[in-house]
């Protein structure tokens, strides 16, 4: 019986690769030829689900570091340091301009000065927010001795480490985020997904630009430590615990004093009007004194004519004598 010839399955493998290869093609056309309408939103999504997946490794540094994981390299530790004293001096003023003095040349600013001039009864006082480079501050509180005696002093730190890393991740991921939208913008396919990218574009440059500003702050206040200080002519305690007769008498004095400013004070105010009225009375007086005579003149004299009465025009005067109507008879001589 002649054997039956097989066939070459090496023939075939070529026709399958070739037929699979164009149902792939026909695949990737038809996916292809969808609306693209959509293509600037899921780039965003895609962006943000980026961004996300590299801020996650950065923000777990801190936990591998609570676990116990060696990171590639030791974070330095950021440290913020904050102080207050209180000095005792005769001059307050001086110690002030020279404490000044010693926070430039240690390479420091003074952020706030408050001077109280001296008075009768007090030398005055100052007081003063410094920042000092943070390597300089306890050389700083140590040469506050040079300026009186050191009457107290408090000197805080805080680590914010965490805080910084955790900062310095999240700006990270915007900052890659704001990149691919940046990208974004120029592929886009139309007005609407280039205003949408815009918009959120501009929320994430605002969020960046907040982060920023608040890690600049931070590390002002971890380079930059703060100490404030105040100057006194005497210790509080003794200012405070001040009593007895010798207290009595200085607040008796200080009544005194307070009291006669008081009145010097009342006196400054009301002098102006007093010299007002004064010169109105004065102006009334003379007023009256022009005008009396001429009312006077305008009356008449007391007893003169002035009416139809007894006293009237046709009355006789009381001097002119009477003429008699006959004269008498001479008397004859010798009778």
């Amino acid at each position: 019986m002649p054997a039956t010839p097989r066939p070459d399955r090496t023939r075939r493998a070529p026709a399958l690769a070739a037929l699979a290869t164009a149902l792939l093609l026909a695949v990737a056309g038809c996916s292809s030829s969808g609306d693209d309408s959509g293509g600037a939103s899921s780039a965003v999504e895609a962006d943000t689900a980026a961004g996300a997946a590299d801020a996650a490794p950065e923000a777990g540094s801190g936990d591998a570091l609570a676990e116990g994981q060696t990171p590639g390299a030791a974070a330095e530790r950021e440290i913020v340091t904050t102080g207050s004293a209180t000095v005792v001096a005769d001059d307050p003023a001086a110690a002030a301009s020279r404490l000044a003095r010693l926070v430039e040349e240690a390479g420091g600013r003074v952020e706030r000065r408050t001077e109280t001039a001296a008075t009768a009864d007090s030398a005055g006082s100052a007081s003063m927010t410094v920042r000092l480079p943070s390597d300089r501050m306890t050389g700083a509180v140590e040469a506050l001795d040079k300026l009186g005696t050191v009457e107290d002093v408090d000197v805080q730190s805080v680590d914010v480490t965490g805080e910084g890393q955790d900062l310095d991740a999240r700006i990270a991921a915007l900052t890659t985020s704001t990149d691919r939208l940046r990208e974004l913008m120029t592929t886009a396919g139309s007005t609407e997904d280039l205003l949408q990218v815009e918009q959120e574009l501009s929320e994430r440059q605002a969020d960046l630009d907040a982060l920023t500003a608040q890690r600049q702050r931070l590390s002002d206040q971890v380079t930059m430590s703060t100490l404030d200080v105040e100057i006194v002519p005497e210790p509080v305690a003794a200012a405070q615990s001040r009593g007895g007769f010798v207290g009595g008498l200085a607040s008796g004095w200080g009544a005194l004093v307070t009291t006669v400013q008081t009145v010097v004070l009342v006196l400054g105010v009301v002098l102006p009007w007093l010299a007002v009225a004064a010169l109105g009375y004065l102006g009334y007086r003379w007023v009256r004194r022009r005008t009396r005579p001429a009312a006077e003149a305008e009356g008449g004299a007391p007893g003169g004519s002035g009416g139809d009465g007894p006293d009237g025009p046709d009355a006789p005067s009381p001097s002119t004598p009477t003429e008699p109507d006959e004269a008498p008879e001479p008397v004859p001589a010798g009778r």
